[in-house]
């Protein structure tokens, strides 16, 4: 169905085509992002074995988050453009890769089940350490700088 509204759209609306190579690069990028993230969430999950988090989604998510940051800081610094490794990489994998939405279920299903402190905990832990990771990310590549 997303596909079908973002068709009609680029055709009935969008007065600019979009290049095969850019449709190339997302679905190669979401289909590595996806069995990327599927792959690591199941790892981690079975290696840690949570009762009341899921630990899984939480790391994929914190390395998205990480990854971002790092790529967003490199992108801009080195001037690597909006082409296909772009969309490839932030649209395609990362876009894949990083699960809010399963983070958003997880969390309504620890609700659910009257795990309160797993919910917010889950909640909290991937918004603060996601920004945390985005941030590093950037400063892994531009540095801290202090001024004063």
């Amino acid at each position: 169905m997303t596909i079908l509204i973002g068709l009609i759209l680029l055709v009935f609306i969008s007065k600019r085509p979009v290049q095969l190579s850019a449709l190339i690069a997302v679905m190669l990028g979401g289909s590595l992002g996806a069995l990327s993230r599927y792959l690591l969430s199941l790892g981690v999950q079975r290696w840690i074995k949570p009762e009341f988090l899921p630990i899984g989604t939480m790391v994929v998510n914190l390395i998205g988050c990480f990854l971002i940051g790092l790529l967003a800081a490199l992108f801009e610094q080195k001037n690597w453009g909006n082409g296909w490794p772009r969309i490839f990489l932030f649209v395609g994998f990362l876009g894949s890769f990083t699960t809010f939405s399963t983070y958003t279920l997880d969390t309504f299903l620890l609700l659910k089940s009257d795990q309160f402190m797993g919910a917010f905990l889950n909640m909290g832990l991937q918004i603060i350490l996601g920004l945390a990771l985005a941030i590093t990310g950037w400063y892994s590549v531009y540095g801290i700088k202090i001024s004063g």
